[in-house]
């Protein structure tokens, strides 16, 4: 089995663990995430149109009519020429029955498809309370369950793992104007899920290879698990993705939501599970005593152990005993005495001769 040395470049893993978390920061805290009108209450108002229109189009006439920080999304229902989705913290009757003239004159209105719906803004903090309580207990749950079923340090590299993949998630969310809503929270569990899934596989065969593998040191043997799990997590993944990819294409616009989020997070989880989780998991354990003798005699130690000549001499052994010396035999300080022993039989037959 080939075996590609992953291990080697685990700081380079930790680099990008480091950037996918600055762009997540600076996506979710700077930019800001688009929360739906079910975390801050609000006013949505979906609507399909006969002629086409971009974004911008429809957002100049939300704003026309007076409607403050509206967030406008295309939702493309199949069969439309045009179908969006207006979210406002504020929208009065006024403003609504405003916006559909406008856009009854501009690109033609289907009544047919017009919805809307309105949320209090008790009810959105009740629901954004909920959903961090869930992630939350999540989260303490998939530590208190790697802490017993390996040990602390496989816990909080697992951890970790996970900020990447919903941090990833939430990051490109945010930097693509996307509306984060109640779908959103449940693909963000369902990514939780996945992920610790797909890392408890590979921690899983690392166990078993610590327990077989008695001298290698720990980056090797990570490696090789590495090498035993990554074609079983990339078929998951693509089945898992084919789907995704056929919800994202001809789902409605809340199956959308969810499938988006999902997809991100799936293809974030598989890599994590491989370049996050484990190469922490290395570097942690590498400064453990036992490993960190292996990992010395791996990289330097080794040479001066050996003595220089034949490598597969034995310590103490010069290379050219070693080749005078026949295969097989065992090295002996004592001097030969066959000469001795030939002469006490010799003398031996002399006397028992018949005269």
């Amino acid at each position: 089995m080939r075996i590609y040395h992953f291990m080697r470049y685990k700081w380079w893993f930790l680099g990008s663990l480091t950037a996918v978390t600055v762009f997540a920061v600076i996506a979710v805290f700077v930019v800001g995430l688009d929360l739906g009108i079910d975390f801050q209450g609000g006013r949505r108002m979906q609507f399909a149109l006969e002629k086409a229109a971009t974004v911008d189009d429809i957002r100049g006439l939300v704003s026309g009519v007076g409607i403050q920080e509206p967030v406008v999304q295309s939702v493309g229902t199949p069969g439309t020429a045009s179908a969006f989705m207006v979210t406002a913290e504020d929208m009065t009757d006024a403003q609504v029955t405003a916006l559909k003239s406008a856009l009854e004159s501009e690109y033609g209105l289907d009544e047919t498809s017009t919805a809307i719906e309105q949320v209090g803004g008790s009810f959105g903090r009740e629901t954004a309370n909920k959903a961090f309580i869930a992630v939350a207990i999540a989260v303490v749950l998939i530590v208190g369950y790697l802490s017993l079923r390996f040990e602390f340090k496989f816990a909080i590299p697992a951890i970790l793992a996970l900020i990447h993949d919903v941090g990833l998630t939430l990051g490109i969310y945010a930097a693509s104007n996307r509306l984060v809503t109640t779908a959103t929270v449940a693909a963000i569990l369902t990514i939780l899920g996945y992920s610790v899934h797909d890392t408890i596989i590979v921690y899983d065969r690392m166990r078993e290879n610590t327990l077989l593998m008695k001298k290698e040191t720990y980056g090797d043997m990570v490696d090789l698990s590495i090498r035993q799990t990554m074609v079983r997590s990339i078929n998951t993944t693509i089945a898992l993705l084919l789907p995704l990819v056929a919800i994202l294409i001809f789902g409605g616009p809340t199956l959308k939501d969810f499938a988006m989020a999902l997809t991100i997070g799936v293809v974030a989880g598989t890599y994590s599970s491989f370049f996050v989780a484990a190469p922490l998991v290395t570097i942690w354990k590498e400064r453990e005593p036992r490993y960190r003798k292996r990992l010395a005699m791996a990289t330097g130690d080794a040479q001066t152990a050996v003595p220089q000549g034949n490598p597969l001499a034995p310590r103490g052994v010069t290379s050219a005993a070693a080749a005078a010396k026949p295969a097989g035999q065992p090295a002996s300080s004592k001097p030969s005495t066959s000469r001795s022993a030939t002469k006490r039989s010799s003398g031996r037959s002399r006397k028992r001769t018949p005269r």
